[in-house]
């Protein structure tokens, strides 16, 4: 004999907007510090920085701080960038024109993004580069600690980034938007 049928059960998860999440920081709901970003209404739980992260983190801000012009440029380290309605995560690096409040960049904003990837290299050279294609993003590199490259993407597009290239130990890399930057990566920190 068979058990009576029961109706599929639909579950609907709650998507949360990025209102939504600062409305639960003003609230105390959520930490200021909480180590999460919202992806496509999900909030994700990141790993907290290692040291090798923040050395690596810390240099790529001091290097293109010194560099670009003050009041032309904004150098963002660790700030929410809001993709979409749903999506706000927080690259390690994000250059915009100092035109714009952090809270008005949008994903076409941002010439430059980088993330330094020591244990999160699959979910940012994947889900997290096709956000930030799919945004618009101009460029996005992944400094990929333990494998001492950084993997460069351009040109944006709904598919994700036509170009992909990765940068070894023994080479170097420019952003487009400012050629005249270039870094080898073998003077990144990329060691404990």
């Amino acid at each position: 004999m068979n058990a009576p049928g029961r109706p599929a059960e639909t579950v609907t998860p709650y998507r949360f907007t990025y209102d939504d999440v600062l409305r639960m920081v003003e609230a105390g709901i959520l930490s200021d510090d909480a180590n999460v970003e919202l992806i496509e209404g999900e909030l994700i739980t990141v790993s907290p920085e290692s040291v090798p992260h923040v050395r690596c983190r810390r240099w790529l801000t001091q290097f293109f701080t010194r560099r670009l012009v003050e009041g032309e440029w904004e150098v963002n380290s660790d700030a929410p960038a809001h993709l979409d309605d749903l999506t706000a995560p927080e690259p390690d690096l994000a250059i915009f024109s100092s035109r714009l409040h952090d809270r008005d960049v949008r994903g076409a904003d941002i010439v430059l993004a980088i993330e330094v990837s020591v244990t999160s290299q699959a979910f940012d050279l994947g889900r997290k580069a096709e956000l930030y294609a799919q945004s618009g993003i101009r460029e996005y590199w992944v400094v990929d600690v333990p494998g001492c490259r950084i993997v460069v993407h351009r040109e944006p597009s709904a598919g994700g980034y036509r170009a992909v290239q990765e940068v070894g130990a023994r080479g170097s890399v420019a952003p487009t938007t400012f050629p005249h930057l270039e870094i080898a990566v073998a003077s990144l920190p990329l060691d404990d």
